[in-house]
Protein backbone atom coordinates (compact mmCIF):
# COMPACT_ATOMS: atom_id res chain seq x y z
CA UNK A 1 0.00 0.00 0.00
CA UNK A 2 1.42 3.38 -0.96
CA UNK A 3 2.48 5.79 1.80
CA UNK A 4 -0.19 8.41 1.00
CA UNK A 5 -2.98 5.85 1.36
CA UNK A 6 -1.50 4.57 4.61
CA UNK A 7 -1.30 8.10 5.98
CA UNK A 8 -4.91 8.81 5.02
CA UNK A 9 -6.12 5.66 6.78
CA UNK A 10 -3.94 6.39 9.81
CA UNK A 11 -5.32 9.92 10.18
CA UNK A 12 -8.88 8.62 9.99
CA UNK A 13 -8.16 6.07 12.73
CA UNK A 14 -6.61 8.77 14.94
CA UNK A 15 -9.71 10.97 14.54
CA UNK A 16 -11.90 8.05 15.59
CA UNK A 17 -9.79 7.50 18.70
CA UNK A 18 -9.83 11.23 19.47
CA UNK A 19 -13.61 11.26 19.33
CA UNK A 20 -13.89 8.32 21.73
CA UNK A 21 -11.42 9.84 24.20
CA UNK A 22 -13.17 13.22 24.09
CA UNK A 23 -16.46 11.53 24.96
CA UNK A 24 -14.94 9.75 27.98
CA UNK A 25 -13.24 13.00 29.05
CA UNK A 26 -16.52 14.92 28.83
CA UNK A 27 -18.27 12.24 30.90
CA UNK A 28 -15.32 12.17 33.37
CA UNK A 29 -15.24 8.39 32.95
CA UNK A 30 -12.17 6.19 33.19
CA UNK A 31 -11.46 3.94 30.24
CA UNK A 32 -8.99 1.26 29.21
CA UNK A 33 -7.28 0.79 25.86
CA UNK A 34 -8.19 -2.48 24.16
CA UNK A 35 -5.52 -3.84 21.80
CA UNK A 36 -7.08 -7.24 21.09
CA UNK A 37 -4.18 -9.25 22.52
CA UNK A 38 -1.60 -9.04 25.26
CA UNK A 39 1.88 -10.22 26.23
CA UNK A 40 1.20 -9.37 29.86
CA UNK A 41 0.68 -12.04 32.49
CA UNK A 42 -1.69 -9.78 34.43
CA UNK A 43 -5.26 -11.22 34.41
CA UNK A 44 -6.96 -8.50 32.37
CA UNK A 45 -10.63 -8.04 31.61
CA UNK A 46 -12.28 -5.29 29.54
CA UNK A 47 -15.89 -4.21 29.09
CA UNK A 48 -17.04 -2.87 25.73
CA UNK A 49 -18.60 0.32 27.10
CA UNK A 50 -15.40 1.37 28.89
CA UNK A 51 -12.72 0.90 26.24
CA UNK A 52 -11.09 2.71 23.37
CA UNK A 53 -10.57 0.04 20.72
CA UNK A 54 -7.22 0.33 18.90
CA UNK A 55 -7.10 -3.28 17.70
CA UNK A 56 -7.13 -2.19 14.02
CA UNK A 57 -4.02 0.02 14.33
CA UNK A 58 -1.39 -2.20 12.73
CA UNK A 59 -0.13 -0.16 9.76
CA UNK A 60 3.57 -0.06 8.89
CA UNK A 61 5.04 2.77 6.85
CA UNK A 62 7.95 2.41 4.39
CA UNK A 63 11.44 2.45 5.91
CA UNK A 64 13.04 5.89 5.78
CA UNK A 65 16.51 4.88 4.58
CA UNK A 66 17.92 8.39 4.91
CA UNK A 67 16.95 8.71 8.58
CA UNK A 68 17.23 4.94 9.22
CA UNK A 69 13.86 4.90 10.95
CA UNK A 70 10.44 3.37 10.42
CA UNK A 71 7.02 4.52 11.57
CA UNK A 72 4.57 1.97 12.96
CA UNK A 73 1.15 2.02 14.57
CA UNK A 74 0.95 0.62 18.10
CA UNK A 75 -0.46 -2.83 17.27
CA UNK A 76 2.30 -3.81 14.84
CA UNK A 77 3.84 -6.99 16.33
CA UNK A 78 7.56 -7.62 16.51
CA UNK A 79 7.61 -10.32 13.84
CA UNK A 80 5.88 -8.03 11.31
CA UNK A 81 8.15 -5.11 12.26
CA UNK A 82 11.31 -7.20 11.92
CA UNK A 83 10.28 -8.75 8.58
CA UNK A 84 9.34 -5.35 7.16
CA UNK A 85 12.67 -3.80 8.14
CA UNK A 86 14.88 -6.78 7.22
CA UNK A 87 13.34 -6.83 3.73
CA UNK A 88 14.55 -3.23 3.35
CA UNK A 89 18.03 -4.14 4.66
CA UNK A 90 17.61 -2.88 8.22
CA UNK A 91 16.81 -4.16 11.69
CA UNK A 92 15.41 -2.29 14.73
CA UNK A 93 18.00 -1.54 17.42
CA UNK A 94 15.85 -3.44 19.93
CA UNK A 95 13.57 -6.33 18.97
CA UNK A 96 11.73 -8.03 21.81
CA UNK A 97 12.04 -11.82 21.82
CA UNK A 98 8.32 -12.64 21.52
CA UNK A 99 6.79 -12.25 18.07
CA UNK A 100 3.46 -11.02 19.40
CA UNK A 101 4.78 -8.13 21.51
CA UNK A 102 3.56 -4.96 19.80
CA UNK A 103 5.33 -1.67 19.20
CA UNK A 104 2.89 0.10 21.51
CA UNK A 105 3.17 -2.61 24.15
CA UNK A 106 6.95 -2.57 23.96
CA UNK A 107 7.01 1.23 24.34
CA UNK A 108 4.52 1.28 27.22
CA UNK A 109 5.83 -1.84 28.97
CA UNK A 110 9.54 -1.04 29.49
CA UNK A 111 10.75 -3.80 27.17
CA UNK A 112 14.24 -4.73 26.03
CA UNK A 113 16.41 -7.55 24.77
CA UNK A 114 20.03 -8.60 24.33
CA UNK A 115 21.15 -5.38 22.58
CA UNK A 116 19.81 -3.12 25.33
CA UNK A 117 23.25 -2.80 26.97
CA UNK A 118 24.10 -0.60 23.99
CA UNK A 119 20.79 1.07 23.00
CA UNK A 120 18.72 1.00 26.17
CA UNK A 121 15.11 -0.14 26.30
CA UNK A 122 12.84 -0.29 23.26
CA UNK A 123 11.35 3.04 24.33
CA UNK A 124 14.82 4.63 24.10
CA UNK A 125 15.01 3.67 20.42
CA UNK A 126 11.70 5.40 19.70
CA UNK A 127 12.69 8.89 18.61
CA UNK A 128 9.16 10.26 18.20
CA UNK A 129 5.62 9.42 19.25
CA UNK A 130 2.17 10.62 18.28
CA UNK A 131 -0.15 10.44 21.29
CA UNK A 132 -3.81 11.21 22.00
CA UNK A 133 -3.86 12.90 25.41
CA UNK A 134 -6.49 12.45 28.09
CA UNK A 135 -8.66 15.29 26.76
CA UNK A 136 -8.56 13.99 23.18
CA UNK A 137 -5.95 16.38 21.78
CA UNK A 138 -3.14 14.98 19.65
CA UNK A 139 0.45 15.76 20.62
CA UNK A 140 3.86 15.01 19.12
CA UNK A 141 6.79 14.23 21.42
CA UNK A 142 10.38 13.76 20.28
CA UNK A 143 13.91 14.65 21.38
CA UNK A 144 13.38 18.34 20.60
CA UNK A 145 9.70 18.88 21.45
CA UNK A 146 7.91 17.61 24.60
CA UNK A 147 10.98 15.53 25.45
CA UNK A 148 9.79 14.91 29.01
CA UNK A 149 6.57 13.41 27.63
CA UNK A 150 8.56 11.10 25.34
CA UNK A 151 10.62 9.90 28.31
CA UNK A 152 7.83 9.54 30.85
CA UNK A 153 5.24 7.98 28.53
CA UNK A 154 7.69 5.15 27.85
CA UNK A 155 7.17 2.35 30.36
CA UNK A 156 4.07 4.05 31.85
CA UNK A 157 1.54 1.35 30.81
CA UNK A 158 -0.29 3.85 28.63
CA UNK A 159 -1.23 6.17 31.50
CA UNK A 160 -0.19 9.35 29.66
CA UNK A 161 -2.55 8.78 26.74
CA UNK A 162 -2.99 6.53 23.72
CA UNK A 163 0.07 6.09 21.52
CA UNK A 164 -1.06 6.14 17.88
CA UNK A 165 2.32 6.16 16.08
CA UNK A 166 5.94 5.48 16.97
CA UNK A 167 9.08 6.21 14.96
CA UNK A 168 11.72 3.54 15.58
CA UNK A 169 15.48 3.75 15.02
CA UNK A 170 17.11 1.11 12.80
CA UNK A 171 20.53 -0.39 12.03
CA UNK A 172 21.91 -1.96 8.83
CA UNK A 173 21.01 -5.65 8.93
CA UNK A 174 23.10 -8.71 8.16
CA UNK A 175 21.77 -12.13 7.28
CA UNK A 176 22.89 -14.15 10.32
CA UNK A 177 23.99 -13.98 13.95
CA UNK A 178 26.95 -16.03 15.19
CA UNK A 179 26.57 -16.87 18.88
CA UNK A 180 29.60 -17.66 21.02
CA UNK A 181 28.58 -19.92 23.91
CA UNK A 182 30.63 -19.77 27.10
CA UNK A 183 29.84 -22.16 29.98
CA UNK A 184 30.45 -20.76 33.45
CA UNK A 185 31.42 -22.75 36.53
CA UNK A 186 30.76 -19.87 38.92
CA UNK A 187 27.39 -18.39 37.92
CA UNK A 188 27.74 -15.34 40.18
CA UNK A 189 30.64 -14.13 38.02
CA UNK A 190 28.38 -13.68 34.99
CA UNK A 191 27.64 -9.95 35.63
CA UNK A 192 31.36 -9.13 35.63
CA UNK A 193 31.79 -11.10 32.39
CA UNK A 194 28.97 -9.09 30.86
CA UNK A 195 30.55 -5.84 31.99
CA UNK A 196 33.83 -6.72 30.28
CA UNK A 197 32.03 -7.76 27.08
CA UNK A 198 30.13 -4.46 26.79
CA UNK A 199 33.41 -2.79 25.81
CA UNK A 200 33.91 -5.11 22.82
CA UNK A 201 32.62 -3.29 19.73
CA UNK A 202 32.48 -6.52 17.73
CA UNK A 203 29.73 -7.91 19.99
CA UNK A 204 26.16 -6.93 19.12
CA UNK A 205 24.10 -9.02 21.55
CA UNK A 206 24.72 -10.21 25.12
CA UNK A 207 22.64 -12.47 27.34
CA UNK A 208 22.89 -15.50 29.59
CA UNK A 209 20.94 -18.35 31.14
CA UNK A 210 21.27 -19.77 34.66
CA UNK A 211 20.30 -23.42 34.28
CA UNK A 212 20.69 -23.95 38.03
CA UNK A 213 22.83 -22.75 40.96
CA UNK A 214 25.90 -24.53 39.62
CA UNK A 215 25.59 -24.04 35.90
CA UNK A 216 25.21 -21.00 33.66
CA UNK A 217 26.00 -20.01 30.12
CA UNK A 218 26.94 -16.65 28.62
CA UNK A 219 26.16 -15.91 24.97
CA UNK A 220 27.74 -13.22 22.80
CA UNK A 221 26.10 -12.62 19.42
CA UNK A 222 27.65 -10.98 16.37
CA UNK A 223 25.82 -9.86 13.25
CA UNK A 224 27.48 -11.50 10.24
CA UNK A 225 26.94 -12.27 6.61
CA UNK A 226 26.88 -16.03 6.12
CA UNK A 227 30.18 -15.99 4.22
CA UNK A 228 31.87 -14.58 7.37
CA UNK A 229 30.80 -17.49 9.57
CA UNK A 230 33.04 -19.79 11.54
CA UNK A 231 33.02 -22.87 9.32
CA UNK A 232 32.98 -25.12 12.42
CA UNK A 233 29.73 -23.50 13.63
CA UNK A 234 26.50 -25.40 12.90
CA UNK A 235 23.52 -23.53 11.46
CA UNK A 236 20.62 -24.28 13.79
CA UNK A 237 17.51 -25.82 12.28
CA UNK A 238 14.02 -24.50 12.99
CA UNK A 239 13.44 -27.33 15.46
CA UNK A 240 16.68 -26.50 17.31
CA UNK A 241 15.73 -22.82 17.49
CA UNK A 242 12.28 -23.73 18.82
CA UNK A 243 13.94 -25.48 21.75
CA UNK A 244 16.76 -22.97 22.04
CA UNK A 245 17.58 -23.42 25.72
CA UNK A 246 17.74 -27.21 25.35
CA UNK A 247 19.77 -26.85 22.16
CA UNK A 248 22.36 -24.76 23.99
CA UNK A 249 22.54 -27.29 26.82
CA UNK A 250 22.96 -30.12 24.29
CA UNK A 251 25.67 -28.17 22.48
CA UNK A 252 27.57 -27.80 25.75
CA UNK A 253 27.17 -31.48 26.64
CA UNK A 254 28.49 -32.44 23.22
CA UNK A 255 31.68 -30.64 24.11
CA UNK A 256 31.74 -31.82 27.74
CA UNK A 257 35.41 -32.72 27.57
CA UNK A 258 36.27 -29.10 27.00
CA UNK A 259 33.87 -27.96 29.69
CA UNK A 260 35.10 -30.42 32.31
CA UNK A 261 38.64 -29.05 32.10
CA UNK A 262 37.61 -25.46 31.49
CA UNK A 263 39.95 -22.76 32.70
CA UNK A 264 38.46 -20.10 34.89
CA UNK A 265 37.50 -17.86 31.98
CA UNK A 266 35.95 -15.32 34.26
CA UNK A 267 39.26 -14.62 36.06
CA UNK A 268 40.85 -11.86 34.01
CA UNK A 269 44.48 -12.21 33.19
CA UNK A 270 44.84 -15.78 34.48
CA UNK A 271 47.00 -17.64 31.97
CA UNK A 272 46.47 -21.38 31.34
CA UNK A 273 48.77 -23.52 33.46
CA UNK A 274 49.00 -26.46 31.12
CA UNK A 275 48.69 -27.47 27.51
CA UNK A 276 45.42 -29.20 28.36
CA UNK A 277 43.93 -26.03 29.86
CA UNK A 278 45.06 -23.95 26.91
CA UNK A 279 43.32 -26.27 24.46
CA UNK A 280 40.03 -26.24 26.37
CA UNK A 281 39.29 -22.55 26.71
CA UNK A 282 35.65 -21.55 26.15
CA UNK A 283 36.60 -19.99 22.83
CA UNK A 284 37.42 -23.50 21.61
CA UNK A 285 33.77 -24.48 21.96
CA UNK A 286 32.29 -23.89 18.50
CA UNK A 287 29.71 -21.11 18.20
CA UNK A 288 26.31 -21.66 16.63
CA UNK A 289 24.76 -19.77 13.71
CA UNK A 290 21.16 -18.57 13.45
CA UNK A 291 19.45 -16.58 10.75
CA UNK A 292 18.83 -13.03 11.95
CA UNK A 293 15.09 -13.67 12.29
CA UNK A 294 15.64 -16.92 14.18
CA UNK A 295 18.03 -15.16 16.56
CA UNK A 296 15.65 -12.30 17.27
CA UNK A 297 12.85 -14.72 18.20
CA UNK A 298 14.92 -17.60 19.60
CA UNK A 299 12.99 -17.53 22.90
CA UNK A 300 9.55 -17.15 21.32
CA UNK A 301 8.70 -20.81 21.07
CA UNK A 302 7.59 -22.03 24.45
CA UNK A 303 7.99 -18.46 25.80
CA UNK A 304 11.60 -19.00 26.96
CA UNK A 305 11.42 -22.45 28.57
CA UNK A 306 7.70 -22.52 29.19
CA UNK A 307 7.46 -25.43 26.76
CA UNK A 308 9.45 -27.60 29.16
CA UNK A 309 7.25 -26.46 32.04
CA UNK A 310 4.12 -27.35 30.07
CA UNK A 311 5.32 -30.93 29.60
CA UNK A 312 5.92 -31.22 33.34
CA UNK A 313 2.59 -29.62 34.19
CA UNK A 314 0.61 -32.08 32.05
CA UNK A 315 2.84 -35.05 33.01
CA UNK A 316 3.72 -35.68 29.38
CA UNK A 317 7.14 -37.23 28.66
CA UNK A 318 9.49 -35.15 26.52
CA UNK A 319 10.72 -36.98 23.46
CA UNK A 320 11.00 -36.49 19.72
CA UNK A 321 7.37 -37.53 19.07
CA UNK A 322 5.68 -35.51 21.83
CA UNK A 323 7.69 -32.41 20.96
CA UNK A 324 6.69 -32.70 17.32
CA UNK A 325 3.01 -32.98 18.32
CA UNK A 326 3.18 -30.03 20.72
CA UNK A 327 5.31 -27.81 18.50
CA UNK A 328 2.45 -25.98 16.68
CA UNK A 329 0.89 -24.98 20.02
CA UNK A 330 3.99 -23.50 21.66
CA UNK A 331 4.51 -20.15 19.94
CA UNK A 332 4.40 -17.32 22.48
CA UNK A 333 1.05 -15.98 21.24
CA UNK A 334 -0.61 -19.31 21.96
CA UNK A 335 1.27 -19.70 25.24
CA UNK A 336 0.00 -16.36 26.52
CA UNK A 337 -3.52 -17.18 25.39
CA UNK A 338 -3.32 -20.49 27.24
CA UNK A 339 -1.96 -18.71 30.30
CA UNK A 340 -4.99 -16.42 30.43
CA UNK A 341 -7.57 -19.09 29.54
CA UNK A 342 -6.33 -21.79 31.88
CA UNK A 343 -5.41 -19.80 34.98
CA UNK A 344 -1.86 -21.14 34.96
CA UNK A 345 -0.63 -17.64 35.87
CA UNK A 346 -1.74 -18.58 39.40
CA UNK A 347 0.80 -21.40 39.49
CA UNK A 348 3.82 -20.18 37.52
CA UNK A 349 6.15 -17.37 38.42
CA UNK A 350 6.80 -15.12 35.41
CA UNK A 351 8.61 -12.01 36.63
CA UNK A 352 11.27 -9.66 35.28
CA UNK A 353 13.34 -7.31 37.40
CA UNK A 354 15.85 -4.52 36.85
CA UNK A 355 18.62 -4.77 39.46
CA UNK A 356 21.68 -2.47 39.75
CA UNK A 357 25.20 -3.89 39.31
CA UNK A 358 26.13 -3.51 42.99
CA UNK A 359 23.33 -5.81 44.20
CA UNK A 360 22.50 -8.09 41.26
CA UNK A 361 24.48 -11.07 42.58
CA UNK A 362 22.63 -10.80 45.91
CA UNK A 363 19.32 -10.93 44.07
CA UNK A 364 20.39 -13.92 41.99
CA UNK A 365 21.45 -15.73 45.17
CA UNK A 366 18.09 -14.94 46.75
CA UNK A 367 16.17 -16.29 43.73
CA UNK A 368 18.34 -19.42 43.56
CA UNK A 369 17.78 -20.17 47.26
CA UNK A 370 14.01 -19.65 47.13
CA UNK A 371 13.36 -21.14 43.67
CA UNK A 372 16.12 -23.71 43.20
CA UNK A 373 14.39 -25.36 40.22
CA UNK A 374 13.79 -22.20 38.20
CA UNK A 375 15.89 -20.96 35.32
CA UNK A 376 17.01 -17.33 35.23
CA UNK A 377 17.50 -15.14 32.18
CA UNK A 378 20.09 -12.37 32.57
CA UNK A 379 20.76 -9.46 30.27
CA UNK A 380 22.75 -6.20 30.79
CA UNK A 381 21.09 -2.82 30.33
CA UNK A 382 22.34 0.76 30.53
CA UNK A 383 22.19 2.81 33.77
CA UNK A 384 18.84 4.28 34.88
CA UNK A 385 20.08 7.83 34.30
CA UNK A 386 21.00 7.08 30.68
CA UNK A 387 17.64 5.50 29.85
CA UNK A 388 15.67 8.35 31.48
CA UNK A 389 13.83 6.37 34.15
CA UNK A 390 15.65 7.57 37.27
CA UNK A 391 13.25 10.47 37.97
CA UNK A 392 10.30 8.14 38.42
CA UNK A 393 11.82 6.34 41.41
CA UNK A 394 12.12 7.60 44.97
CA UNK A 395 15.31 8.94 46.50
CA UNK A 396 16.93 5.64 47.52
CA UNK A 397 17.44 4.75 43.86
CA UNK A 398 19.38 7.97 43.27
CA UNK A 399 22.42 6.31 44.83
CA UNK A 400 22.59 3.77 41.97
CA UNK A 401 21.25 5.86 39.08
CA UNK A 402 24.64 5.74 37.31
CA UNK A 403 25.15 1.97 37.78
CA UNK A 404 24.52 -0.55 35.04
CA UNK A 405 21.16 -2.28 35.41
CA UNK A 406 20.77 -5.99 34.81
CA UNK A 407 17.53 -7.46 33.56
CA UNK A 408 16.78 -10.59 35.59
CA UNK A 409 13.99 -12.85 34.30
CA UNK A 410 12.65 -15.35 36.84
CA UNK A 411 10.52 -18.12 35.34
CA UNK A 412 9.45 -21.33 37.01
CA UNK A 413 6.76 -23.23 38.88
CA UNK A 414 5.67 -21.77 42.18
CA UNK A 415 3.97 -23.42 45.17
CA UNK A 416 0.61 -25.07 44.46
CA UNK A 417 -0.81 -23.48 47.60
CA UNK A 418 -2.27 -20.11 46.48
CA UNK A 419 -1.30 -18.19 49.61
CA UNK A 420 2.28 -19.45 49.42
CA UNK A 421 2.38 -18.58 45.72
CA UNK A 422 1.38 -14.99 46.49
CA UNK A 423 3.89 -14.86 49.35
CA UNK A 424 6.71 -16.00 47.04
CA UNK A 425 5.89 -13.35 44.44
CA UNK A 426 5.57 -10.63 47.07
CA UNK A 427 8.91 -11.59 48.57
CA UNK A 428 10.56 -11.40 45.15
CA UNK A 429 9.11 -7.92 44.64
CA UNK A 430 10.11 -6.68 48.07
CA UNK A 431 13.60 -8.16 47.88
CA UNK A 432 14.20 -6.43 44.55
CA UNK A 433 13.15 -3.14 46.16
CA UNK A 434 15.44 -3.68 49.15
CA UNK A 435 18.29 -4.09 46.66
CA UNK A 436 17.36 -0.78 44.97
CA UNK A 437 15.88 -2.49 41.94
CA UNK A 438 12.36 -2.79 40.61
CA UNK A 439 10.10 -5.19 38.75
CA UNK A 440 8.67 -4.75 35.27
CA UNK A 441 4.99 -3.98 35.55
CA UNK A 442 3.81 -6.10 32.60
CA UNK A 443 3.60 -9.00 35.06
CA UNK A 444 1.03 -9.55 37.78
CA UNK A 445 1.80 -7.20 40.64
CA UNK A 446 1.33 -7.88 44.35
CA UNK A 447 2.36 -4.54 45.89
CA UNK A 448 0.02 -2.76 48.27
CA UNK A 449 -0.62 0.86 47.28
CA UNK A 450 1.64 2.08 50.07
CA UNK A 451 4.45 -0.23 48.97
CA UNK A 452 4.04 0.82 45.35
CA UNK A 453 4.33 4.56 46.06
CA UNK A 454 7.26 3.94 48.40
CA UNK A 455 9.17 2.76 45.32
CA UNK A 456 7.78 5.20 42.73
CA UNK A 457 7.59 9.01 43.02
CA UNK A 458 3.90 9.82 43.12
CA UNK A 459 4.46 13.60 43.28
CA UNK A 460 6.55 13.65 40.09
CA UNK A 461 4.26 11.21 38.28
CA UNK A 462 1.13 13.22 39.18
CA UNK A 463 2.81 16.49 38.17
CA UNK A 464 3.75 15.12 34.76
CA UNK A 465 0.30 13.63 34.20
CA UNK A 466 -1.36 16.92 35.07
CA UNK A 467 0.95 18.79 32.67
CA UNK A 468 -0.06 16.51 29.81
CA UNK A 469 -3.79 16.27 30.66
CA UNK A 470 -3.61 12.65 31.72
CA UNK A 471 -4.83 13.09 35.28
CA UNK A 472 -8.34 11.97 34.27
CA UNK A 473 -6.95 8.62 33.04
CA UNK A 474 -6.38 5.61 35.32
CA UNK A 475 -2.99 5.80 37.01
CA UNK A 476 -0.40 3.03 36.88
CA UNK A 477 -1.47 1.76 40.27
CA UNK A 478 -5.18 2.00 39.34
CA UNK A 479 -4.53 -0.33 36.38
CA UNK A 480 -2.36 -2.73 38.36
CA UNK A 481 -4.79 -2.81 41.26
CA UNK A 482 -7.76 -3.51 38.95
CA UNK A 483 -5.92 -6.35 37.22
CA UNK A 484 -4.62 -7.78 40.49
CA UNK A 485 -8.13 -7.83 41.96
CA UNK A 486 -9.91 -9.16 38.91
CA UNK A 487 -11.57 -12.30 40.26
CA UNK A 488 -12.36 -15.41 38.34
CA UNK A 489 -13.65 -18.74 39.64
CA UNK A 490 -10.90 -21.11 40.64
CA UNK A 491 -10.74 -23.96 38.16
CA UNK A 492 -8.23 -26.71 37.70
CA UNK A 493 -7.00 -27.57 34.23
CA UNK A 494 -8.09 -31.18 33.83
CA UNK A 495 -5.70 -32.04 31.07
CA UNK A 496 -3.83 -31.03 27.96
CA UNK A 497 -6.79 -31.64 25.58
CA UNK A 498 -9.05 -29.29 27.54
CA UNK A 499 -6.44 -26.54 27.47
CA UNK A 500 -5.87 -26.99 23.72
CA UNK A 501 -9.64 -26.68 23.18
CA UNK A 502 -9.80 -23.51 25.31
CA UNK A 503 -7.06 -21.92 23.22
CA UNK A 504 -8.70 -22.97 19.95
CA UNK A 505 -11.93 -21.24 21.03
CA UNK A 506 -10.00 -18.19 22.29
CA UNK A 507 -8.26 -17.72 18.95
CA UNK A 508 -11.65 -17.23 17.32
CA UNK A 509 -12.85 -14.66 19.86
CA UNK A 510 -11.88 -11.40 21.51
CA UNK A 511 -10.67 -13.38 24.47
CA UNK A 512 -9.90 -10.40 26.76
CA UNK A 513 -13.33 -8.78 26.39
CA UNK A 514 -15.84 -9.43 29.13
CA UNK A 515 -18.96 -11.14 27.83
CA UNK A 516 -22.45 -10.52 29.17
Amino acid sequence: MEAAKLLEEHQAAVKRIQSQVQRFHKEKKHFRVYHGSTSSTRPMQFTKDAIVDTSDMHRLFPVNKEKMTVQAEPNVPMDALAAHCITAGYVPKIVMEFKGITCGGGFAGMSGESSMYRYGLFQNTVCEIEIVLGDGTVEIANREVNTDLLHEAGGSLGTFGIITLVEIELLPAKSHVQVQIIPVREPLTVPSMFEEATGDESIDYIDGIYFNRRSAVVMFGKLIDYAQRDTHAPLLTTKQVHWFSDTIEAHLKKHHNQISTLTNYETKGQAPTSKTESSTRPTDIPPVILTLTDYLFRYDHGAFWGGKLAFKHFHVPQNRITRAIADPFLDSRTCYMALHKSGLADEYVVQDFGIPASTVTQFIEYVSENMPDCQIFLCPLRPAQEIHIDKRFNNAVAAVRDQRIFGVGVYGRGPRDHDKFIELNRNLELRSSELLGSKLLYARTYYTEQEFWTIYRKDYYDEMRKKYKADTLPSVYDKLHADMNYWRPKRSVRGILETMWDVKVAKKSEYLLKRK
